[in-house]
């Protein structure tokens, strides 16, 4: 086994470590402020793993999942450029790692960069060619680089291995509606909805294509709901290419 295969791990496995890890640490100690689930600010967090990155002698396994943890406060801070170079750093440390991957290719993601998240999460796919949240994540990223018919085909794989996946039908109804196949999309949004009824998103462009068929009222009444929940929800969906096809 190398090294690098010996720092790799499922994101199962990884809270099962950073949670025994912290169970043995002195309250103050900043294993436990980095690793633990207790009530901590994220900057606390950033702050607890970079000094445990600075400590001498850190296990690969430790040092892998502190950089990943403080990439994360920071990009849940929308400290976009300090979470790009942690995970770059974790993809150093494990090639290998689908989590490492993705989570530089979601931050990207956010930053409209469609081209750069793609290749991440290509490159995790490789690694898990069959894992559905993966597979959804591509077909966001094509979604977001208008490349309709690849969406939709990595959505059609992610929902044939999930087929109750929120996530997949509520990109895969995005996919139909820039494609102008609006009862496609309208069936793909009223199922994520039966699973999750207040997921903007899927409320959101029900209610435009609930409009576009004539129900001014019903239509309306799903975007207002969807507004309430993310008020910031018509500006998210713009980059995917919504405002064109509205």
């Amino acid at each position: 086994m190398t090294a690098g295969a010996a720092m790799r791990m499922s994101v199962a496995a990884l809270a099962v470590l950073l949670v025994s890890v912290a169970a043995t640490a002195a309250p103050s100690d900043p294993d436990a402020a980095c690793f633990g689930n207790g009530k901590i600010s994220l900057s606390a967090r950033a702050e607890a793993c970079t000094a445990m990155l600075q400590r001498p002698l850190l296990l690969p396994q430790q040092k892998f999942a502190a950089t990943m943890i403080r990439g994360q406060a920071f990009f849940a801070q929308r400290q976009f450029p300090r979470a790009i170079a942690d995970f770059t750093a974790a993809i150093a440390l494990d090639p290998q790692s689908t989590e490492a991957w993705s989570a530089r290719g979601s931050v990207y993601d956010t930053l409209g960069d469609f081209p750069r998240a793609q290749h991440d999460v290509s490159a995790a796919l490789r690694l898990a060619p069959n894992d559905p949240g993966l597979l959804n994540n591509s077909c966001w990223t094509h979604l977001g680089k208008r490349e309709f018919a690849a969406a939709l085909a990595d959505c059609n794989r992610a929902l044939a291995i999930s087929p109750h996946s929120l996530q997949a039908l509520d990109s895969r109804g995005l996919a139909n509606f820039l494609m102008r196949r609006y009862p496609q999309a309208l069936a793909d949004y009223n199922a994520a909805l039966s699973i999750n009824p207040r997921h903007a998103p899927s409320l959101y462009v029900r209610g435009i294509i609930r409009r576009k068929n004539g129900d001014l009222a019903g239509g309306s009444a799903d975007m207002r709901e969807a507004g309430k929940i993310n008020p910031e929800i018509s500006e998210y969906l713009a980059h995917y290419g919504l405002a064109d096809a509205n």
